[in-house]
């Protein structure tokens, strides 16, 4: 055992989302601009996708399961924006950019994980959540950030801190089961959603961090597979307060 496991808060769960990122608007000046005010001045709007969320900067995979369409439209305008300003996709792969979260609202926990951009990284860290029942589950380090979970007799440790300044801003123990059963829905759904996407636009640019150009080409919607039923509810499923 760890010695800041002495010092790890426990909560009785931890709430999870995988997210698709989403901007209100693009910007169409150069790479570097020469004046910062540009960022500001040469944007033009994005219509957001039409689904209710949580966060306007975000749509989770629970919010995005059955409106599967809303997001190929939003993404499809940013993919005609890139081709109209001549920008590659270098220029605009932070409109494509996942994000995962665990937090518990009542004991003011949140875990952020702000280098994971694509879906293979957040599915290798939850996967590994499912795979390691005892010990190391990852020891994380990229600037100025810091991921440190271990799996012990049926609990997760997991402490989040500044490795500059050894800053501890997470340190709390939950149990594993529930947590592992909630990540592994969400991997599915978030895979389903990136597949259909995949179709609906012609390139894959969610999965994995995307070196070569890709070659976007629009499916028309009555060739697409049926997109994915949401499941019902379950009576003890609630969004967090912060996220």
């Amino acid at each position: 055992m760890e010695p800041w496991f002495a010092e790890a808060t426990a909560v009785d769960a931890l709430e999870a989302a995988i997210c698709f990122t989403v901007s209100d608007k693009f910007y169409f000046g150069p790479d570097r601009p020469s004046d910062p005010g540009d960022l500001a001045k040469l944007v033009v709007p994005l219509v957001p996708p039409d689904i209710s969320r949580v966060v306007p900067s975000l749509v989770r995979v629970s919010e995005a399961w059955g409106h599967e369409d809303a997001l190929v439209n939003y993404y499809r305008q940013i993919i005609e924006l890139a081709r109209e300003h001549n920008k590659n996709f270098n220029s605009i792969r932070h409109y494509f950019w996942m994000r995962a979260f665990l937090w518990n609202s009542d004991a003011e926990v949140s875990v952020s994980f702000p280098w994971y951009d694509s879906l293979s990284e957040i599915e290798g860290l939850f996967g590994k959540l499912e795979g390691v029942d005892s010990g190391l589950v990852t020891n994380d380090v990229d600037q100025g950030w810091a991921m440190e979970i271990h799996a012990e007799q049926g609990a997760l440790f997991i402490r989040e801190r500044d490795p500059d300044s050894d800053e501890t801003y997470v340190n709390v123990r939950v149990p594993r089961h529930e947590l592992v059963r909630e990540l592994n829905r969400l991997r599915h759904q978030a895979k389903s959603i990136v597949s259909y996407l995949t179709q609906a636009l012609g390139a894959d640019v969610w999965t994995t961090y995307v070196r070569v150009e890709p070659s976007f080409g629009f499916t028309v919607s009555s060739e697409l597979p049926p997109a994915p039923v949401a499941p019902p509810k379950r009576a003890w499923w609630r969004f967090g307060k912060g996220l």
